[in-house]
């Protein structure tokens, strides 16, 4: 599988030009837009992680739980802040908005994809080597890292364009300035939440590393097993490299979702003009 093929699966699309984009390059209608998140948690159920079952609480329910009072206190703020004008109305603003989303978008992805070829970025993609006993998995750690590093890109880029799109949000009017109001408590509260959750994703990798292992080992049994086969096209290690490929472009869709949200919001003012 190439990566043309990989960026579709994770709700990319490559246009003739060959810049990286999805639904902010269609139509102003974003309600169409598949839930990244859902897709996030497919993608983590194929690649081995378990999906919890039972009674899932209400959605209200469960946002409250990662509230404490000091952060109820600075929601209910920012809640009854009635930002004063002057306000602009500048029929520009969406377009704006979606451009610098498209491009920060494009930005990270081919990052992404650059730091599985290139050995010059930060923690780059480990070698293949043997590992150090017979029948024991070639150690996950340096692969670890290297996806670290690849979320702490993705973390300061999108943590950036949502600070601009704040900004472009706040000056359309009182009720969007005090959604931005309440998207900045929001990132700033559940930030540790967030970190947490997205800190899982290694360990899910981890798991299907050690399991492709597995597989491979059985089926070479006393064959020589040279590790410059794994990253040939089918094998192990490059079935794992593209899955862990796929992996972080999906994450960085469902990393963009709170900045799909406000041009969503900026899209239906000027739907909706009061």
């Amino acid at each position: 599988m190439g990566p043309s093929q990989l960026i579709r699966m994770a709700g990319l699309a490559t246009d003739p030009g060959g810049t990286m984009s999805n639904g902010t390059h269609r139509a102003r209608n974003t309600s169409r837009r598949s839930p990244h998140n859902a897709r996030l948690v497919r993608l983590m159920a194929a690649l081995g992680k378990p999906v919890g079952g039972g009674t899932v609480p209400n959605f209200a329910e469960r946002l409250g739980r990662l509230f404490d009072l000091s952060d109820t206190v600075v929601l209910d703020a920012a809640n009854k802040h009635r930002p004063e004008g002057p306000f602009r109305t500048n029929p520009t603003d969406p377009e704006r908005l979606r451009a610098d989303l498209a491009k920060t978008r494009d930005t990270l992805a081919a990052g992404v994809l650059e730091s599985f070829q290139s050995e010059s970025v930060s923690d780059p993609l480990p070698k293949p080597k043997a590992p150090r006993k017979a029948g024991v998995p070639p150690s996950f750690d340096l692969y670890q890292r290297f996806y670290l590093a690849r979320q702490r890109q993705l973390a300061v880029g999108v943590q950036r364009l949502r600070g601009r799109a704040r900004k472009a949000v706040s000056g359309r009017g009182p009720a969007l300035a005090q959604l931005a109001e309440l998207d900045a408590v929001f990132e700033a509260t559940l930030m540790n939440y967030g970190r947490y959750c997205f800190s899982a994703l290694p360990g899910v990798l981890e798991t299907r590393f050690k399991a492709l292992w597995r597989d491979h080992h059985k089926k070479q049994a006393e064959q020589p097993d040279p590790p410059e086969n794994w990253i040939k096209e089918g094998a192990w290690l490059d079935r794992f490299h593209q899955e862990m490929r796929l992996l972080l472009l999906v994450e960085l869709e469902t990393r963009l979702e709170p900045v799909l949200g406000l041009l969503d919001a900026l899209n239906n003012e000027d739907a909706n003009p009061q």
